[in-house]
């Protein structure tokens, strides 16, 4: 290695940008030429795609030539989002790694700032991401006006999480801390951030770096576009009674978080969305300040807590 190399090496460590793709054919050019323009002088992008039947491999094979940075490697069948994302990071050689979708656009500085930013003593860290419509990047809208910060608590995740897998960051000796990812009804970058913070903190980055794309084959838009309210409740429900005790059997937990969130479980589990639940309302209250991290403080904030515990009260979700 010559002394300019390894120069750069010990002052900008190796990132690696796990990108994972599944018939992203419509989109894929435009984020790949945003990760293109990066100004991190070391990084690699490591695409793993998940037996597309679209022209993305042959997206995938010109840009490989079109960069060295870039590797490509193909599933012969498809295995889902967080297996996928799975085989993309442990083929990542860096100890950073950045997580890509196929269809948002980055900042050209989003892996600079996300390293110069990096919160001491943090395994994750996740920056801010506004969203746009379909091609309708010059109608983009920054993300909303809540409370971010430094996450050191899982309730914080588990009841709202501002942590999306597009915006985020970590140590590669996390996530294989964190393998196997869970099934893919539990998303990975929920997954490794619960990782990060019963084991430390999830650490800030107060910039927008990144813009995700909203469109109709979006993955994350199943349960939410659901339109029927009860139906969506219960099904948010269960997803996340799913999630919790996933988690929860990985033994990864204080004693003291698992057995609240077990609590959680429970009360969620004899809910049925019509009759009011006085224990959600009561655990809800109790933990307010958990649960509602993200609202900014004002006078009397004590009401709004109480209105938005009354609506737990019968739908157990936010």
């Amino acid at each position: 290695m010559s002394p300019t190399a390894l120069q750069t090496a010990e002052e900008y460590p190796l990132v690696s940008i796990a990108m994972c793709t599944y018939n992203g054919a419509p989109y894929l050019q435009q984020q790949i030429d945003s990760l293109f323009l990066q100004n991190y002088p070391n990084i690699e992008i490591i695409a793993v795609d998940d037996a597309s039947n679209d022209n993305t491999k042959q997206i995938l094979e010109e840009n490989a030539a079109r960069d060295s940075r870039f590797r490509f490697y193909f599933n012969k069948t498809n295995v889902g989002y967080n297996r996928n994302f799975e085989n993309a990071i442990q083929l990542c050689s860096g100890q950073y790694i950045a997580i890509s979708d196929q269809d948002d656009i980055w900042e050209a500085d989003k892996i600079t700032e996300m390293m110069s930013l990096w919160p001491t003593g943090s395994s994750f860290i996740y920056s801010l991401s506004g969203t746009f419509l379909n091609d309708e990047f010059k109608n983009r809208t920054p993300p909303p006006h809540v409370v971010y910060t430094d996450i050191d608590d899982v309730h914080k995740l588990v009841f709202n999480s501002p942590v999306h897998g597009h915006a985020c960051m970590f140590k590669k000796e996390l996530a294989v801390l964190s393998m196997p990812f869970p099934a893919d009804k539990i998303y990975y970058d929920w997954w490794l951030s619960m990782y990060a913070a019963a084991n430390g903190f999830v650490g800030y980055v107060p910039k927008i770096l990144s813009w995700h794309r909203i469109h109709e084959k979006n993955s994350s838009k199943t349960i939410l576009s659901i339109k029927d309210r009860n139906l969506r409740n219960e099904q948010l429900r269960q997803q996340s009674v799913q999630a919790i005790e996933t988690f929860c059997n990985r033994n990864v937990l204080k004693q003291q978080d698992k057995d609240s969130l077990l609590q959680y479980v429970s009360i969620l589990k004899a809910m049925d969305g019509e009759k009011f639940s006085w224990p959600m309302f009561r655990y809800i209250f109790t933990n307010r300040k958990k649960v509602f991290h993200y609202k900014k403080k004002k006078p009397f904030i004590i009401f709004s807590h109480i209105k938005r515990a009354i609506r737990m009260g019968y739908s157990g979700v936010l």
